[in-house]
């Protein structure tokens, strides 16, 4: 049942689309930038492909690529903007923003559900369209689409499951559970990630257990538990390998690694790079210092998982797990050609902007009797905007001067000379 509090705390529809426009114009600007990118990674000429093999026969949408994923959704999702888009690149780029900004409108909500605290909801949704703690390498790929329908299928599955825990008295017959059910076996068809999606599940069930009155292993966990392992019993038993075995860590020093190192990226993700050597001297001096840094940092992240587990409340306590938790199927793999890469931070970013913006509105109303100074708790992340800014920039050029590599115009041509029909290339005056 819906209590006072929740109705005193919920939003009129004119309100929930207003938040959204705002959030689409600030997605837009921050954003606008990368409108005049073309296909410049190799990801994106392989969904290319894909969706030109699908226009041929639609059941390429089931079949299996090595080293990709099983992702029937996606491939069709690809399949449905190729045919409205073509080679347009920048139409996909806007597309990415469309559902980078609709990912945000959810973190709204799910902080909202679970705090009933709307400023630091509204904090929340602003940080993560600014792309804090992941920076918005997702968004600026147009193979990066895989990464925003699969944050937007975990995030719509989540809070339509906690809505249906905290404020439909968990019934399995209601539209919002049917809902989560729905949303959750769309991401079954999207990537792997029935680990993060139940892992959240299960301590949002520790954490909030008085409140919806249920045993942790109760019905609706576990039809849920039993669809994902049906799914990957499936995948194991029909699908081709989809990964190297030793690309694999199961534990030890590595993996552990693997969880420091991408924790604190989403502090401090200044690591060596074109952007490091083609920066101002504040930006590698930075560098210089940078072990130290991030030694530093990671104490902190430590210090405050353990502070926040012991004295914060059962959503910050749920939200430090979510980042953990989202995290953890990243550091099981190495990757050698791509190493710690923060596009794998998109999801796990939510954790982080909600525990960013709790700190922050708590300490302002600490000081609300202080005049100006209350104010003075926004400027730290404000500080993670200017620097989610900062990198946006500079990977936008990077990106620009790999699209005129000759590794990606190889590919270019040779995926130009290999659909000639299928793009209207046929004539050699429209070849570019």
């Amino acid at each position: 049942m819906v209590t006072k509090e929740a109705r005193r705390g919920s939003m009129a529809p004119l309100k929930k689309l207003a938040l959204f426009g705002l959030l689409l114009v600030f997605g837009l600007s921050f954003f606008g930038l990368v409108r005049n990118n073309t296909f410049w990674n190799s990801g994106d000429y392989s969904y290319l492909e894909q969706a030109i093999e699908m226009d041929r026969s639609f059941g390429h949408v089931f079949t299996s690529v090595p080293f990709q994923p099983f992702q029937p959704f996606v491939k069709l999702v690809f399949f449905v903007e190729y045919s409205f888009f073509g080679l347009d690149a920048w139409k996909y780029y806007l597309f990415n923003v469309v559902v980078h900004t609709l990912n945000a409108f959810l973190v709204f909500f799910l902080v909202f559900t679970l705090l009933r605290d709307r400023a630091i909801a509204i904090l929340s949704a602003l940080l993560f369209v600014f792309a804090v703690g992941n920076y918005g390498k997702a968004v600026m790929v147009v193979s990066g689409i895989s990464d925003l329908l699969i944050t937007l299928l975990t995030l719509s599955t989540l809070l339509l499951y906690f809505k249906n825990e905290l404020e439909k008295g968990g019934r399995a017959s209601s539209v919002w559970y049917i809902g989560s059910l729905v949303c959750f076996f769309l991401s079954l068809m999207t990537k792997a990630t029935s680990f993060s999606i139940l892992g959240c599940m299960f301590v949002f069930h520790v954490f909030f257990r008085s409140e919806i009155n249920k045993r942790t292993w109760n019905r609706n966990f576990v039809t849920i538990a039993l669809v994902a392992f049906a799914a990957l019993v499936i995948k194991l038993s029909v699908l081709p390998d989809v990964a190297s075995q030793k690309d694999f860590v199961f534990g030890g020093f590595t993996f552990f690694r693997n969880i420091a190192s991408y924790v604190v990226r989403m502090i401090f993700p200044i690591h060596g790079s074109s952007l490091v050597t083609h920066t101002g001297p504040v930006v590698q001096f930075l560098y210089r210092v940078a072990t130290e840094i991030r030694v530093l940092t990671f104490l902190c992240i430590v210090s405050y998982s353990v502070f926040g587990f012991i004295f914060g409340n059962r959503t910050i306590r749920f939200f430090i797990a979510w980042t953990y938790i989202t995290l953890f199927p990243f550091c099981f793999f190495k990757f050698p050609s791509d190493w710690l890469n923060i596009r794998h931070l998109y999801l796990v970013s939510v954790g982080f902007v909600m525990i960013l913006s709790s700190a922050t509105v708590l300490a302002s109303r600490l000081l609300y009797q202080k005049a100006w100074r209350r104010f003075l708790p926004y400027s730290l992340p404000l500080l993670f905007v200017l620097l989610s800014q900062f990198i946006v920039y500079h990977l936008d050029k990077k990106y620009e001067l790999t699209a005129q590599s000759p590794q990606i115009e190889s590919l270019r041509q040779e995926f130009m000379e290999k659909y000639p029909q299928e793009l209207g290339l046929d004539a050699p005056a429209q070849r570019r």
